[in-house]
């Protein structure tokens, strides 16, 4: 089975997360961005770009079987990015991971992500949650 990691991070918690991983499964990683840090918060135009970048991902991984995706939680639901991703990488019969990470509470996020895979026809793994305010301390 083919497996890719592909992560989004901005403040380098979910690279760490996404890099140790793949030395463990011995699989590609790859990052994806939406441009300069500053595009994340541009939600009107930030949408379109992300979508495009979400769909030139997928010609990418579409050799993958497993697909492994790591991000953070933003108030209360999966990045913009994340959810940019799930949406618009091809996920149907590819078995999906999510590693998310979140600083407070992530609240209906595993409820929104599990739909997202499966509205794709894509299987859930596995989906979940690391505290990064407690990483410090391992």
């Amino acid at each position: 089975m083919k497996k890719i990691i592909i992560y989004f991070s901005l403040l380098g918690h979910n690279r760490e997360i996404a890099e140790k991983m793949a030395e463990q499964e011995d699989c590609e990683v790859k990052e994806f961005s939406p441009g300069n840090k500053l595009r994340v918060f541009q939600i009107i135009g930030g949408k379109k770009r992300l979508r495009k970048r979400a769909q030139r991902m997928d010609e990418e991984v579409l050799i993958f079987d497993e697909i492994i995706i790591c991000g953070p939680i933003w108030a209360y639901k999966p990045a913009l990015a994340i959810r940019s991703l799930l949406k618009y990488l091809t996920l149907e019969g590819k078995t999906v991971s999510c590693y998310m990470t979140y600083t407070q509470d992530y609240k209906k996020s595993e409820e929104i992500i599990k739909n997202m895979i499966e509205g794709q026809s894509g299987i859930v793994k596995e989906i979940a949650f690391k505290n990064i305010e407690k990483m410090g301390n391992q």
